[in-house]
């Protein structure tokens, strides 16, 4: 029974992500591969150090920003649903200086525009898994004089948590900041798990099917009775007495009295046991549920992988090691 509830609970739960994964839903995602400094008091003490901008000396504070916006959805985000396209907001006193589409899926025709604090994307559709990268350099200009590196690094960190997203895309809410896909769990967690709940379908098949193929029996003896004689089960009853079950499932309590003598002839044959219907009843219905459960995981288990794999290509080809830690509190990529 308890086995039962905890069952239904756990399918429950499953049957609701499945469900909830399987209608229609729009989602993109946005995660940062690099946000790199080019400061003038980075270098400044470098004599050596030169960074030009189209041939031209830097005097000014410049970043260096990579982003990815990844369709994490089941359905394209066409120009049918955009009635405002996708613009990125830098955070004040920050300018886009210049932008560059590095990486997009086969057959993603982006294009954008921008100003000094909005970038604008626009396409003719980009499909579920599709995903487009830019490179871009950002100037911070700051209301007062840069003196300490750790301003820098707070300048960065600030970039990268206040970066904004606006747009009129038909069922998608907000997009998904830095909402990476986890890392699905190891080989020997999946084994594990699935031999866990192939082991209770096992138990469940067990109580219910087992019935008809590992039947119990049960010993019964003749017991005579005046001129009666019948075929009966025993079983104590207490101290003094004893519990008969006859054939017909018919009981009779009996005093064994002090020459505890019950009319035995010493004749015994085994009858098999009635179904139990719960067992029946109950253990098939556990066994179906995690059976459900099991195909679900295994599903979920795939989709999920391949997902992440995606991801986890992009994020592989610009990530910076120097990146800083990701706003999601989840298990993410093992960035080595």
């Amino acid at each position: 029974m308890i086995l039962g509830v905890v069952a239904t609970i756990i399918v429950g739960y499953w049957g609701i992500k499945f469900t909830d994964n399987q209608k229609t839903t729009t989602n993109l995602l946005f995660f940062e591969n690099s946000c790199i400094s080019l400061f003038k008091n980075v270098v400044k003490d470098l004599e050596e150090v030169e960074i030009k901008y189209k041939g031209k000396k830097i005097d000014e504070n410049l970043l260096i920003y990579k982003g990815t916006f990844f369709n994490s959805g089941n359905t394209d985000i066409d120009k049918t649903i955009i009635h405002q396209p996708l613009k990125v907001k830098l955070p004040e006193n920050y300018e886009w200086k210049k932008i560059k589409i590095i990486d997009q899926s086969m057959d993603v025709n982006i294009s954008f525009n921008h100003t000094e604090s909005h970038l604008t994307f626009h396409w003719d559709i980009l499909k579920e898994n599709e995903f487009f990268t830019f490179d871009s350099v950002i100037e911070y200009k700051p209301q007062t004089e840069i003196n300490e590196k750790s301003e820098t690094i707070d300048i960065t960190r600030h970039l990268s948590r206040n970066i904004s997203f606006s747009h009129r895309i038909t069922n998608l809410k907000s997009i998904q900041k830095e909402e990476l896909p986890a890392k699905p769990i190891g080989k020997f967690g999946l084994i594990f798990l699935s031999v866990y709940l192939l082991g209770i379908v096992c138990i469940g098949l067990y109580f219910s099917a087992g019935q008809f193929i590992f039947p119990n029996y049960n010993v019964s003896y003749e017991i005579k009775s005046d001129s009666t004689k019948f075929y009966s089960s025993i079983e104590a009853n207490g101290l003094n007495e004893i519990l008969l079950t006859d054939n017909n499932e018919n009981e009779i309590i009996k005093n064994i009295g002090s020459d505890k003598k019950i009319g035995l002839t010493g004749n015994v044959k085994t009858l098999r046991q009635n179904l139990s219907y719960w067992g029946l009843i109950g253990g098939g219905i556990l066994a179906l549920l995690i059976l459900l459960l099991f195909i679900l995981m295994i599903y979920s288990y795939i989709k999920d992988k391949k997902l992440y794999k995606k991801v986890k290509l992009i994020a592989d080809k610009y990530d910076e090691k120097t990146f800083p830690i990701r706003k999601s509190s989840r298990l993410l990529f093992p960035f080595e």
